[in-house]
């Protein structure tokens, strides 16, 4: 039986931050009306693919930590209701660390909750309130340490670099702070603004491509010192702590979306629920509402595959490369990345190639040159 991967959305914060474009609304009056719809969702999908296993969930926002102690519960009695969960599941929880209080923490803790992902950001409080934050790094660190007395042994925490007025000593004391607290995974992403946003107004005062490069290939070298595996362009993590939820995506494999704005590959095909909270709330059925894309050609597959590949440790096989393209499209590809081999930028394996950390700070351009 194929297992696949389960996101849920939870689409509540306290407050708007000034970078985030994500789907999420600071409109908790409507958080049990939320909680109900989408068990609803949940489910219809159980209908929908009767009798198959899920491996992981990843509970997603948002702030899940808003959710109450009782909608958790029904959601994950939604969810076992729906699905096969696999006895050694990997179940992550997103959290901010103001959120994160004992009551949230002990019922996610009795739902099977066994992988928490915290929203930390900074270690340094001035750079907190430029994001628009609503904690502080102590915060972060005692939402840490409590769950770490609750039992959980499965901690990630999110960091970014290239903010307003950050320095390269500054994100070295955020990652010295954060891997103090002796965590399994790190998520370290770089300051991205799309136009929609407030902040977008201030990117005068974000660092420029060459600090932000020296940020990226000093947490590269840091977290490799210090017990931790690079093993995706954002991503490290301690031996045998890799996110498997996130896995499922790179790899390829098929995951479905509960909520409004998520989205789900199941069956060789995409589809995604709209980005309307009410509408979502009101459809007696979600899967009423859902929009399907066309199942993916043989290019797409190619495609996705290099795009995907390419963000991992591991890199991609010529192997499966040329089951997906022609030997010509693997002959212009192979040309191009044994160039990039003499400047640094990847290197060849015994399978194909797979990107240097120097590669990883500029895989978008290597990867659109590529498809």
């Amino acid at each position: 039986m194929n297992s696949f991967s389960l996101y849920l959305h939870f689409p509540f914060c306290k407050a708007k931050c000034g970078y985030c474009d994500f789907y999420s609304l600071p409109q908790l009056s409507r958080r049990e009306e939320y909680e109900k719809a989408l068990c609803r969702g949940i489910l219809c999908f159980g209908k929908k693919y009767p009798n198959r296993s899920v491996s992981t969930v990843y509970f997603g926002g948002g702030t899940p930590s808003l959710v109450s102690k009782d909608g958790l519960k029904r959601i994950f009695s939604a969810v076992r209701q729906s699905f096969l969960l696999e006895e050694n599941a990997e179940i992550t929880m997103e959290m901010n660390p103001e959120s994160a209080n004992d009551g949230i923490l002990a019922a996610a803790k009795e739902m099977g909750v066994n992988r928490l992902s915290f929203g930390v950001q900074s270690a340094k409080d001035d750079e907190l309130r430029s994001l628009g934050r609503l904690h502080r790094f102590f915060e972060a660190k005692d939402a840490v340490l409590r769950a770490k007395r609750m039992g959980f042994s499965n901690i990630s925490l999110d960091l970014m670099y290239g903010l307003p007025e950050q320095t390269l000593d500054s994100w070295r004391e955020s990652l010295e702070k954060t891997v103090a607290l002796d965590i399994q995974h790190l998520s370290f992403y770089c300051l991205t603004l799309s136009h929609s946003v407030p902040l977008y107004q201030k990117r005068h005062r974000i660092p420029d491509d060459e600090i932000s490069r020296e940020m990226y290939l000093f947490a590269h070298s840091y977290l490799e010192e210090h017990g931790f595996e690079h093993y995706e362009i954002s991503n490290a993590a301690k031996n045998g702590f890799r996110s498997r939820h996130n896995e499922v995506y790179w790899l390829g494999g098929e995951y479905l979306g509960v909520g409004p704005g998520a989205h789900s590959l199941m069956e060789n095909t995409r589809f995604s629920t709209e980005e309307d909270l009410e509408k979502f709330i009101l459809a007696s059925n979600p899967l009423a509402r859902l929009k399907w894309e066309e199942p993916r050609t043989r290019e797409d597959l190619r495609t996705e595959y290099l795009m995907l590949s390419l963000r991992r440790k591991e890199g991609f096989s010529f192997e499966k490369l040329r089951f997906l393209s022609d030997d010509a499209f693997c002959r212009r590809a192979e040309k191009k990345l044994s160039f990039w081999e003499k400047g640094g930028l990847c290197r060849k394996t015994e399978e194909g190639y797979s990107l240097t950390a120097e590669g990883f700070f500029v895989s978008n351009e290597i990867i659109s040159e590529l498809i």
